[in-house]
């Protein structure tokens, strides 16, 4: 009798008990579906208004060079950019350039751009060409070397431009990246992503991304063909600082900071199993133009063979915009940045007269800020 009593108390226990648990696993599960379907908005999808901005998006890449020839193929007949140049510069003009971008004063040089006008937004690139040859930046191919490291041309044909690229002898870091992405409705999309190898050490990267997603500059609807829309930088051990720079300086907002894997066949070209921190920086209210960072992890960084800035041949100075010249140099004297040129008066034929500064970022990479 006594062993009846105390049983029956337990068992109603151990029922209640049971159902609780069950009860609460079920709250779980049913909260679970609301986290799950929460995911980063689209790269392309400002933080912030044009506005708030105090520096704008990339809006010129400048390249030192000993090849204009071999440029003028890659650019204009292999990424279908328009070509103005070689424009030729006064002796007295060269001279006022001179001394605005740090270059040698007994050096002549003649000036190409080539831009996308059907695309508008995106980045120009513009070529210092030399008389006489200049040091390169870089050593080799690859991701492992500081500096500058590609230039990102956007476009909706990924799989043609890599046939005719292949076709005019350009190689690849590896071969072509083919995913499957997803949306932030958890839909996903085509990615197609590949790095050829140009003159000089340069790399431009080939990415589509498909299915509806918008490409990550604007294109030229009639050709297919999009960018420059963006350039990619080694940072490695020194990413927080690059960060602070582009947003406590030019005023950026960060839009990615994760840390990736590299993974067998990445279009970097690497062995699998690399981690490596990826940061994105867009001008406010930007859809293009912006930085990409990458700082890999348990392993030496390795020097550029020559500091990444002009004169060196390569990628060696970025151009933005302002409204407010005067705050990004305060921003720059107070954080100790190095200032190469103070407030002045630059002039070439295509953007002529106009008024800026060059700092020179951690990384020793220039920076023109052009006041607009």
């Amino acid at each position: 009798m006594k062993l009846t009593i105390f049983r029956v108390p337990r068992i109603y226990f151990r029922c209640f008990y049971c159902i609780g648990l069950l009860f609460f696993y079920l709250l779980c599960f049913l909260s679970l579906p609301a986290q799950t379907v929460t995911t980063q908005r689209d790269l392309t999808e400002p933080l912030s208004s044009p506005t708030d901005a105090l520096c704008g998006p990339i809006q010129i890449i400048t390249i030192c060079s000993n090849q204009p020839d071999s440029l003028i193929t890659f650019f204009e007949k292999g990424w279908g950019m328009r070509r103005q140049g070689p424009l030729k510069l006064s002796r007295s003009q060269q001279k006022k350039l001179a001394v605005r971008w740090h270059l040698p004063q007994n050096a002549s040089f003649q000036l190409i751009y080539f831009d996308r006008p059907a695309a508008p937004g995106t980045i120009a690139i513009r070529v210092i060409v030399f008389d006489q040859p200049m040091p390169l930046i870089r050593s080799s191919y690859g991701a492992r070397e500081l500096g500058p490291f590609t230039i990102g041309f956007p476009n909706a044909k990924q799989e043609e431009v890599h046939a005719k690229l292949q076709q005019m002898g350009y190689a690849t870091l590896a071969p072509m990246q083919a995913a499957m992405l997803s949306k932030a409705d958890g839909s996903k999309y085509k990615y197609l992503e590949t790095i050829y190898k140009g003159p000089e050490w340069l790399h431009a990267v080939g990415i589509e991304r498909g299915n509806g997603m918008p490409q990550l500059s604007n294109i030229d609807s009639s050709t297919g063909l999009g960018g420059p829309g963006y350039s990619a930088m080694n940072v490695t051990g020194m990413s927080d600082t690059i960060i602070s720079f582009l947003t406590g300086i030019l005023g950026y907002e960060l839009r990615r900071d994760q840390v990736w894997t590299t993974s067998s066949g990445s279009a970097l070209g690497m062995e699998a199993g690399i981690p490596f921190r990826f940061v994105i920086a867009y001008a406010k209210g930007a859809t293009s133009g912006h930085f990409l960072l990458l700082d890999f992890k348990n392993m030496p960084s390795i020097a550029s063979a020559r500091p990444p800035h002009l004169p060196n041949a390569g990628i060696g100075m970025y151009s933005v915009e302002t409204h407010q010249l005067d705050e990004v140099l305060a921003r720059a004297v107070n954080a100790g940045i190095k200032i190469i040129s103070p407030p002045g008066i630059s002039a070439d034929p295509v953007r002529g007269k106009y008024k800026s500064i060059l700092l020179m970022a951690p990384n020793q990479v220039f920076i023109e800020v052009i006041e607009k």
